[in-house]
Formats: C-alpha cells, sequence, structure tokens
C-alpha cells in the first residue's frame, strides 16, 4: 500500500467516529453518490441497491437512539478498497455481524457491500 493511499483514507478515523455513533463524522467519509448494497437472509444478491448517504446516516442515528454498541475489527485498506467487520450488539443481546467491503475513489467510499447475519429475533 503506498502512502499516499494510506493519506486518502483513513479508517482509524472512521473507526472511531463509526463506534462512537457519530453520524455526521462517519458521513465525511462517504462520496455523495455512495452505492450501497446488502446481502443477507432478506436481501439477496438481486435485491435493489440504495443510493446516496441518507440511509448510513440515519443507521447510524438509529443505533445511537437504540442503545446499539457498535464495533468494527481487523480494518484494511489498499489501494482503492478498504473492508473490515463489523459487529452490532443489541441492548437484548442479539447480535449483528457484517464482512463489509468499501470501494474507494479519491479517499472517499463510493460503494459499500455488506454481508450480514443477525442472531433471530428472542421470544
Amino acid at each position: 500500500m503506498s502512502a499516499m493511499a494510506q493519506a486518502q483514507f483513513d479508517i482509524e478515523a472512521l473507526k472511531r467516529a463509526f463506534e462512537a455513533r457519530e453520524a455526521g463524522k462517519v458521513l465525511e467519509f462517504y462520496s455523495s453518490d455512495l452505492e450501497h448494497i446488502e446481502i443477507d437472509a432478506g436481501a439477496p444478491p438481486n435485491s435493489p441497491r440504495k443510493s446516496g448517504t441518507e440511509y448510513i446516516g440515519n443507521a447510524i442515528e438509529g443505533a445511537a437512539q437504540a442503545g446499539i454498541t457498535l464495533h468494527m475489527e481487523n480494518p484494511v485498506v489498499g489501494e482503492n478498497r478498504a473492508a473490515c467487520t463489523i459487529t452490532c450488539e443489541f441492548p437484548d443481546g442479539r447480535r449483528l455481524v457484517s464482512n463489509t467491503i468499501y470501494d474507494l475513489r479519491d479517499g472517499r467510499i463510493v460503494r459499500q457491500l455488506d454481508v450480514e447475519v443477525t442472531d433471530p429475533e428472542r421470544a
């Protein structure tokens, strides 16, 4: 990885903002033309994709309001991509785990692919 690529995308700063649930700071890492793809049991790979950053901001704000703890683990950065594992811990003990790949352009996230699994709801 070149020093220039590392300077352009600071995944450790993204991690700090994400884990602090600071939506405004998290959104600074995203391009306004973001393409977001989520794959899980309810959203197979051919599901419609989300575009723009509104969904990301709402998800971070919603996590903060719901008392969901966010963790970003094993972050890595390459020339035009970054990746990590995201874990969301819900107040009732359930967890969502996502392997996330970011495509980067000009130091910002332009595409995010999440492959997620969630604990079943508890009765």
